[in-house]
Formats: C-alpha cells, sequence, structure tokens
C-alpha cells in the first residue's frame, strides 16, 4: 500500500473509533457522574453537625474550661506552698509530731 494512501485509512478509523468512543462511554460517564454527585451530598449531609450538638459541645468545653482552670489554681497553691519550704509551713511531714 502506498504511504500517500495510508493517511485517509488511519483518519478514517480514528474518526471511527472516537465516534464510537464518545456514543458508548458519554451516557457511561453521565451515569457515573450523577452517582459520584449523589454519593458526596449523602456524605456532606452526613457530616453536618446538628444545631443540639454543638451546643451540648459547647456547654462540654466550657465545663473543661472551668476543671483546668481550678487545676491551675491548684497546681500554682500546692508550688507557692512547696517553695514556701519547712519553715514557712506547719513541718514536715516525715516529724512525728508529740502530742
Amino acid at each position: 500500500m502506498p504511504p500517500h494512501d495510508l493517511l485517509p485509512l488511519i483518519m478514517g478509523v480514528t474518526v471511527t473509533v472516537s465516534i464510537a468512543g464518545i456514543l458508548i462511554l458519554r451516557p457511561l460517564m453521565k451515569r457515573l457522574g450523577n452517582i459520584l454527585e449523589l454519593r458526596a451530598k449523602e456524605r456532606h449531609q452526613a457530616s453536618q453537625i446538628s444545631p443540639d450538638d454543638i451546643t451540648r459541645l459547647t456547654q462540654a468545653v466550657g465545663r473543661l474550661t472551668d476543671r483546668i482552670e481550678d487545676l491551675e489554681e491548684r497546681q500554682d497553691f500546692a508550688e507557692r506552698l512547696l517553695a514556701s519550704g519547712p519553715s514557712g509551713g506547719r513541718g514536715r511531714l516525715s516529724e512525728p509530731r508529740d502530742g
């Protein structure tokens, strides 16, 4: 087959394969796109947090913050008490009481 007759054959096969691919794959890809879109919407709706849950989480965080502040105050008090040493307190715990 001469080289100048090969180009129309290649172009014809390419056009035929392209049209067949579009006719076959377009409906499949459209359906796949719809399915993926529905799954994305379902995931988005499932990930939404209700206002009641947000309220409960806010209250829980508030309670935890209060407890942390109490613990910090207790720790500061304990550190000041330890820093004062044995002369500033009632005596050492290791010394027996006479009494």
